[in-house]
């Protein structure tokens, strides 16, 4: 399925400051002068029988700008198309498809990468299998078809290290994925690349080392997987009392001057995870508080927004993913603390009313599909399959815990049905909205990418409808 380039020549010149590549896994350049030429070459002038395969790079250092990287054969010069790259992320992939003749061709002269826009070096993974805890998925590589239905591939690239994602909110997706899908020690093998001997080692958003310190609410998401798999953790006190430092004169956790939505998500929620393990009144009624005070805050007009700032100013009105990750907080939230005598009944009906609220004003915007746009009010901002995900798999996990709503389960496959649409072969998962990092005007353009985030997102769906759709 994945046939490797073998061989990379790289530019020496670029190198990092203050950045890291995450893992010690190996990476190389492109260079952002036009002429430099990186080149990936392969030893093997066989491709297995296919009428087309896609080339892929994954990014290994975060991605603040626009890039274009054209593709060329190194020996004809002939240009097999570019690579539209735009506020990356690292581990996300990026393919460009590729004919059955420029395939071969590519195999037999090799392929030079060139940056045509951008500024700075991308950094790309490279390596091998056999030297780290690296997949070959993230190696550059021609990616052809397999027996396996994109379905079936799903499985297998989810419950893996091919879904890992940077520390925070999208690692945090893909394990509550990950757990939910019975996927135990692969949950185990990512939290391992991220905590060794009870400290944290990664890099925030922007791929500076953030060692032993969480760097934002939306780094404490993977702290309630930890805790469903470690009770005891340490790392789940530090979370705490890194959330308390945080919260502001109303009790509201956030960073800065900055109200969000995520933190239903990133904050409540795996206060909650901790509150019931504990059986600690204090923490659930904290987390109350994140749900209770985003719900009177977010709200504005009848539109949700992902934040709000102390002046009263908000942005992101109608966004996609605000609605999955209020959504998926409320829910979850909910889930946990419902039975354990650890808030009032009248603050679990709160919330549950919240819940219901939201998802009402949200489905009143869903398409014939099952589908969500990246604005939801606006049509013409395209599908986004992470929200859609995000948001189907609320009410697939309310429908699991007895709240019934629309169609329950039986609507929520509905979504997911449609999702598998967006499936590569090898079962990764297109169509995703980039990260926020360039604004609304990106969100609004159309551009979508390969999202592992997003394959979290569709497990979480997947393994909360009755018999874990996905096979």
């Amino acid at each position: 399925m994945y046939v490797i380039a073998n061989e990379i020549k790289s530019p020496s010149e670029a190198f990092l400051e203050e950045q890291r590549v995450p893992f010690n896994w190996k990476a190389c350049s492109v260079l952002p002068d036009g002429i430099s030429i990186t080149e990936l070459h392969w030893r093997s002038q066989e491709l297995l029988e296919t009428d087309h395969a896609r080339l892929r790079i994954t990014v290994a250092v975060d991605v603040r700008e626009n890039k274009t990287i054209e593709v060329f054969a190194l020996r004809t010069k002939n240009v097999l198309g570019t690579l539209d790259i735009r506020y990356a992320h690292v581990f996300q992939i990026f393919e460009l498809p590729l004919g059955l003749n420029e395939a071969l061709i590519a195999l037999k002269e090799g392929v030079g990468l060139r940056m045509i826009e951008g500024e700075a070096p991308l950094w790309f993974f490279a390596g091998s299998p056999s030297t780290s805890s690296i997949e070959p998925v993230h190696l550059p590589h021609l990616m052809i078809g397999d027996a396996k239905t994109p379905l079936e591939s799903f499985e297998d690239r989810f419950n893996s290290l091919a879904s890992i994602q940077p520390f925070g909110w999208m690692e945090g997706c893909v394990l509550d994925g990950l757990l939910d899908a019975g996927f135990t020690s692969t949950a185990r093998r990512h939290l391992e690349l991220f905590v060794k001997n009870n400290e944290l080692v990664y890099e925030d958003p922007r791929s500076r080392p953030s060692d032993g310190c969480f760097y934002g609410i939306e780094s404490t998401l993977p702290i309630a997987m930890l805790t469903k798999l470690v009770p005891a953790h340490p790392l789940a006190d530090l979370a705490v009392q890194f959330m308390k430092k945080s919260a502001d004169s109303q009790g509201v956790i956030k960073d800065g001057d900055t109200v969000s939505a995520e933190g239903s998500y990133t904050i409540a929620y795996p206060l909650s995870v901790i509150a019931a393990h504990r059986k600690d009144r204090e923490l659930a009624q904290l987390a109350f508080k994140q749900l209770e005070l985003r719900s009177a805050l977010l709200w504005e007009g009848g539109a949700l927004y992902l934040r709000r700032q102390d002046n009263g100013s908000r942005s992101f009105s109608n966004w996609g993913r605000a609605y999955a990750w209020h959504l998926l907080g409320l829910i979850r939230t909910l889930e946990q603390l419902k039975d354990k005598e650890l808030l009032s009944s009248q603050q679990l009906q709160l919330i549950e009313e919240e819940y219901r609220e939201t998802l009402r004003h949200a489905y009143s915007f869903r398409s014939v599909r099952g589908l969500w746009s990246c604005f939801i009010d606006e049509e013409e901002s395209g599908v986004d399959t992470s929200a859609s995900a995000g948001i189907a798999a609320s009410l697939a996990i309310a429908d699991r815990i007895g709240i019934r709503l629309f169609n329950g389960a039986s609507d929520a496959a509905r979504t997911a049905a449609s999702l598998y649409r967006y499936l590569t072969p090898d079962g990764l998962v297109a169509g995703t909205a980039q990260s926020n990092k360039n604004g609304e005007e990106l969100q609004r353009s159309g551009y979508r990418v390969i999202s592992q985030m997003t394959m979290g997102l569709l497990g979480q769906l997947a393994a909360a409808l009755p018999c874990k759709q996905w096979l």
